[in-house]
C-alpha cells in the first residue's frame, strides 16, 4: 500500500478557493481505481493549513492517479501555497490495529 500526502499552507484569500478544490476531488478520488481511500483535513493549530491524503494499493495506481488530469487540480492548489507543499509518499508493508494496543498493554499488566 502506498500512502500518499500534501500538506499546503495558503494566504487567507486562497485558502478558500483552495479548500474547494481539494475538497470536490476527494469523493471522486475515492472512486479511481486503486484507491483505498482519499481525505482532507485542515489544521487547528495552522487554519490555513490543509491536509490531502489518499491510499493507494499499488505505486501503479498512484502513478496513473499523479498523470490523470483530476491530479491536475491538485497541483493548481499546491501552486496557489504560500510555499512549497510538504509531500511525502510511504510505502506501507504491514498494518495492524487494537491488537497492537493490546499486546503493547497485556505487557504492562504482566510486569
Amino acid at each position: 500500500m502506498i500512502h500518499a500526502s500534501v500538506q499546503m499552507r495558503f494566504v487567507p484569500d486562497k485558502f478558500i478557493e483552495a479548500r474547494d478544490i481539494l475538497l470536490a476531488l476527494v469523493e471522486s478520488t475515492q472512486f479511481t481505481p486503486g484507491c483505498l481511500g482519499c481525505d482532507l483535513y485542515q489544521g487547528i493549530s495552522e487554519p490555513h493549513t490543509l491536509l490531502f491524503e489518499q491510499w493507494w494499493e499499488t505505486q501503479a495506481d498512484l502513478d496513473r492517479y499523479l498523470r490523470s488530469d483530476p491530479y491536475q487540480r491538485v497541483i493548481l492548489a499546491m501552486e496557489m501555497a504560500m510555499e512549497n507543499p510538504l509531500i511525502k509518499f510511504s510505502e506501507i508493508s504491514h498494518i495492524a490495529g487494537l491488537e497492537t494496543i493490546e499486546r503493547a498493554r497485556s505487557t504492562i499488566v504482566n510486569q
